[in-house]
């Protein structure tokens, strides 16, 4: 950061926290987004909320995805949170179709009593979810004040920014991006050796641009070329966001979550 006022962003100090009575940094840590393991991989995966058709009165939900071992039903016209999929259950009622989706809760339904979104469904034992990310829908865009945004951080912090792409972007996460301090201190539930589009790109303090509280970005894709394009908050412009590409090597490392 070359600005006093964005290294100001970075760091958050002590003093500007208890001014404002927000215990960012020793509060007790709040739980990752809601989400629900793969039946088939154990992965946390934050459903995808699909629509029973109106078609049917109400729904078998079965133990496996096949018919016979009914554990309850779900009513047409209600919504049902879609884990993943499976193309190779059984038929039922006279249909071709083998597909299935697993949903919250336990169970089986039956795909073509089910409407779901028209970005698609996860597969069952596959790491990562259909991303549903928006950048414009971080809740903070244009705060110029020292806000705690809920989950450790100050509202338009890279941090804050970060944290939330992780909770939101739809993708399988196995750990909470929360209450994890400046970004020089966050740690993922591994460390990827290469980039990945869900990562966070973190910086150490200091290096390549980053101020003394290091920085953190949400890795939005990994381009033909391996340069790597990132949204992020508060690089260059205090608590905005910005959109930039660089090569791969430009951050410390990547944090897979």
């Amino acid at each position: 950061m070359t600005s006093s006022r964005v290294l100001k962003a970075l760091l958050a100090p002590a003093a500007v926290a208890a001014a404002f009575g927000a215990p960012l940094l020793g509060a007790s840590p709040a739980s990752a987004a809601t989400c629900v393991p793969d039946p088939y991989n154990g992965v946390c995966v934050v459903p995808v909320n699909a629509t029973v058709k109106t078609t049917v009165s109400k729904l078998a939900v079965q133990k496996t995805p096949k018919t016979g071992n009914t554990l309850r039903y779900v009513y047409g016209g209600s919504t049902v949170g879609v884990i993943c999929q499976v193309n190779n259950g059984g038929t039922a009622d006279g249909k071709t179709s083998t597909t299935w989706d697993a949903i919250s809760g336990g169970g089986w339904v039956y795909h073509p009593y089910v409407t779901t979104p028209a970005t698609g469904i996860r597969q069952c034992g596959t790491g990562a979810t259909v991303s549903t990310y928006n950048s414009a829908s971080y809740p903070w865009p244009a705060q110029d004040g020292w806000v705690s945004d809920g989950h450790g951080y100050w509202q338009g912090e890279c941090v804050s920014f970060a944290a939330w792409a992780v909770r939101t972007d739809g993708r399988a996460h196995t750990k909470s991006p929360d209450f994890m301090g400046n970004a020089s201190a966050w740690t993922g539930a591994y460390v990827d050796a290469t980039p990945h589009a869900g990562d966070v790109a973190q910086w150490d303090p200091g290096h390549n641009g980053a101020g003394s509280a290091g920085h953190g970005a949400d890795v939005r894709a990994v381009n033909s070329d391996g340069s790597v394009t990132v949204n992020e908050y508060n690089w260059g412009n205090f608590h905005r966001l910005n959109v930039r590409t660089f090569p791969a090597n430009t951050p410390s490392r990547y944090l897979h979550f």
